[in-house]
This record gives structure tokens, C-alpha cells and sequence, in this order.
């Protein structure tokens, strides 16, 4: 990555200092995370319904030792198959998520610079400065989408084998995949919101450090859903690689569900008044 110091390209520097304007994450990108989310967790539960639902409502009704078996050697390997067929989709379309997101950011960046200072960056910032870090973004990603798949399907293993084990009936199994589906679909909730708040987060930092911008003034989406702690935060400024006032001193966007910002802080002559 092609590293510069900002401060040294602007010819006016009658301020001592100049603060950026923020860029924050795409809310049209949550949105798309959590369609793909949704739909991988949409493919478990028709395999669900057509072929464990099937299986244990006849086991229900007939408490069969044989055929608990057989659901736990076929039906349940099936479904986990499945599962990780729709793992690899969803993980495929995240990842072109996290690229246009990181293409986005540089727009904006550029933009932000252009508007607070009057100059164009565009030769010195490429969008594969950063394909290492988006390499490691969606590493990340992977895992959060396999584990959701994963921990679905066990979940809804537990779920049948216990219907069975305490002679639930079928409506009450039915009632308990409802009840687990929707605690699947509102951890991807938290997932596709945290996510690309993180990666905003994180390319918000890489490109402060690439122009030589060591801090940031805290920021807030300063609506009702600010925590009380992060309200308590804004406007305060901050080093990156110093703790903040944050949930184990983490900088804007870090913390789970943080909607915060960094706005980065350029000095001239190493001075801010």
C-alpha cells in the first residue's frame, strides 16, 4: 500500500488543523447481507420441512427406536449437507458485498478529502491497497456465515431429538423450529448490521493511516439508539492504537452494533487549536 502524508499535499493551510467529513456504513449493504443470510436460513428450514419434519412427526406418533436412527444417520447428514451448500452461496455473494463496499469507501474517501480540502488523492489511492485487508474481512465473514449455518442445523437436531426423548407432540415441535428459526434469523440481523459497520470501521482507519492521519474525533449517529456510553463520547478525540472510552477501549464501529464513526483529524505543523 502506497503510504502519504495528506497534511503535506494541501498548499492552504491558514488552519491549524482541518477535520474530515465522516463516512458511514451503507445501510443498502446491511440490507443485501441480511437478504443472503436470510435466504441460506429459508433453504435449512424447507429441507426441514420436507424431510425432518416428515420423519419425526411419524416417530412422534409412533415412538420407534429404528427411526430415530435412521433420521439421525440420513435426514439429519442430508440437512447439514444442504446447509453447507447454502453456506457456500451465501459466503460467495458476502464476499461481493464486502467488494463493492470497499470500492464505495474509496469513493467516499476521495469525496470527503476533495470536499474538506480541495484536492484530488485519486492517483495516490488505489482499491488494491487494500485487497490484503479484504482478504481478511471476508475470512472473518466466512466463519460468522458457516457457524450460523452450522449451529441452525444443530439446533434443530437438539430440537428433534428432545421432542422425541420427552413426548412432545408434532404442533409443539413445529412451535420450537419456529421459535429457533427466528433466533437464527435475529442473530444474521446482528450479524449483517455488525459486519458492515466493522468493515467501515476498519477502512475508515487503514485509509486515515495510509494518508498519515493518526486521530479521530468520535462520532455518534446521534439518534435514540446511541448507548448511553458512546453519547458520552462525542466529540472527543482520540489516537488510533490509544484506548478509548469504549467497550474495551475500542474505537468507533468496533464495539458490537457500535454505529459510530471516526472522523479523521489533519494537523498542520503538528498543532490543533
Amino acid at each position: 500500500m502506497q503510504t502519504f502524508n495528506l497534511a503535506e499535499l494541501v498548499s492552504d493551510r491558514r488552519r491549524s488543523s482541518v477535520i474530515l467529513p465522516p463516512i458511514a456504513d451503507s445501510q443498502g449493504a446491511q440490507l443485501e447481507y441480511l437478504r443472503e443470510l436470510r435466504t441460506m436460513l429459508r433453504g435449512i428450514a424447507a429441507e426441514v420441512k420436507q424431510n425432518i419434519l416428515p420423519a419425526a412427526e411419524t416417530e412422534l406418533a409412533t415412538a420407534r427406536d429404528r427411526l430415530q436412527r435412521d433420521m439421525n444417520i440420513r435426514a439429519f447428514d442430508l440437512l447439514a449437507a444442504v446447509a453447507r451448500g447454502l453456506a457456500n452461496i451465501a459466503e460467495q455473494l458476502v464476499e461481493r458485498i464486502l467488494r463493492a463496499e470497499t470500492r464505495r469507501h474509496r469513493r467516499k474517501w476521495l469525496q470527503s478529502v476533495r470536499s474538506a480540502l480541495g484536492i484530488d488523492i485519486a492517483a495516490v489511492v488505489r482499491e488494491e491497497d487494500l485487497e490484503w485487508f479484504l482478504e481478511t474481512s471476508v475470512t472473518r465473514n466466512v466463519g460468522l456465515i458457516r457457524r450460523l449455518a452450522d449451529d441452525t442445523v444443530a439446533a434443530v437436531q437438539t430440537a428433534v431429538t428432545n421432542a422425541i426423548l420427552r413426548g412432545r407432540t408434532a404442533p409443539q415441535l413445529r412451535k420450537d423450529l419456529t421459535g429457533l428459526f427466528g433466533i437464527s434469523d435475529r442473530r444474521a440481523k446482528t450479524i449483517a448490521r455488525d459486519q458492515i459497520s466493522k468493515v467501515t470501521s476498519d477502512l475508515n482507519r487503514k485509509r486515515h493511516e495510509q494518508a498519515g492521519i493518526t486521530e479521530y474525533v468520535w462520532m455518534t449517529s446521534q439518534d435514540e439508539r446511541v448507548r448511553s456510553l458512546h453519547l458520552s463520547l462525542e466529540g472527543k478525540e482520540y489516537k488510533y492504537a490509544e484506548p478509548t472510552g469504549a467497550e474495551q477501549g475500542l474505537p468507533p464501529g468496533q464495539p458490537i452494533n457500535c454505529r459510530c464513526i471516526a472522523k479523521g483529524i489533519i494537523r498542520f505543523n503538528g498543532i490543533r487549536i
